[in-house]
């Protein structure tokens, strides 16, 4: 009998332990990788082809970002592309022709990455802030990021059709939550209250460490619509407001969020 013949081999991306930002790569990882076969196994070649071809699809990714014309849902992950210069492609869907089944979950926005379809905001966000350089600086101010973001998306999702009633949107069917009550009273009530108390006790001027991540971006989305169109809303969150602006007025962002008007509230430095 032939005795078995095993193959080892190594991928590293990295020698650091640490996860490192990257100017042009994204954020680095190591990783070990272990096969064993009988036969027909690579060529030497062929093993480093292999090892290449996977480290460039984990550093440089190929990305495709699917949502109907508008893009609106996906407005936050195309600022996060923006802040992190990184290429995309956008594909257009149409609302009246599409297959729910070529999406993850039925549902847009979806970020196709090499050739691999995800299809939740939140994760996307997640997942590109990693590589970027977006998210917290420490596992304890992720989990903050985290947790801040989960809430503003769950008010987001109970509030849409009001946004798109003050937005104007095209083919927006008002309802009940149309009204001035309900949607002004969650926000006025809950949410801009909450962030207002973590803008007031934050390191900085942004919500989680000293630095942007894509929770700012997140909220920025939010509020930047009701700050254009019910300004009246903010009076009372001076920081939020300011927060808006800061992020608004980013020279990277330019075109992407209405033009927040100068108000004279006290910055936090």
């Amino acid at each position: 009998m032939t005795p078995s013949l095993a193959l080892q081999y190594s991928i590293t991306y990295a020698l650091s332990p640490k996860f490192v930002k990257s100017s042009s790569s994204g954020r680095h990882l190591s990783v070990s990788v272990s096969s064993t076969t009988q036969k027909n196994f690579p060529s030497p070649v062929q093993s480093r082809k292999n090892k290449m071809d996977t480290m460039h699809g984990f550093l440089v990714p190929t990305y495709t970002l699917h949502d109907f014309d508008d893009g609106e849902e996906c407005k936050v992950v195309r600022m996060i592309f923006q802040m992190s210069r990184v290429p995309y492609e956008f594909k257009h869907v149409h609302r009246d022709d599409y297959i729910l089944e070529d999406y993850p979950f039925y549902a847009l926005p979806t970020l196709e990455m090499n050739e691999r379809k995800y299809g939740s905001v939140l994760s996307i966000c997640r997942h590109l802030a990693w590589r970027y350089n977006l998210s917290g600086k420490t596992a304890y101010d992720d989990a903050q990021v985290d947790d801040i973001a989960e809430k503003v998306f769950e008010v987001r999702m109970k509030i849409k059709n009001w946004i798109d009633h003050i937005e104007h949107a095209a083919d927006h069917a008002c309802d009940e939550e149309c009204t001035e009550e309900i949607a002004p009273r969650i926000l006025t009530n809950t949410l801009f209250p909450c962030l207002e108390r973590m803008l007031k006790s934050a390191a900085s001027c942004w919500l989680v460490g000293h630095t942007m991540t894509w929770v700012d971006l997140l909220v920025a989305c939010l509020v930047n619509p009701i700050i254009y169109h019910r300004p009246k809303l903010l009076q009372d969150f001076p920081l939020l407001y300011l927060h808006n602006e800061k992020v608004a007025h980013h020279d990277d962002l330019v075109g992407f969020l209405y033009h927040v008007r100068t108000r004279k509230f006290q910055d936090k430095k």
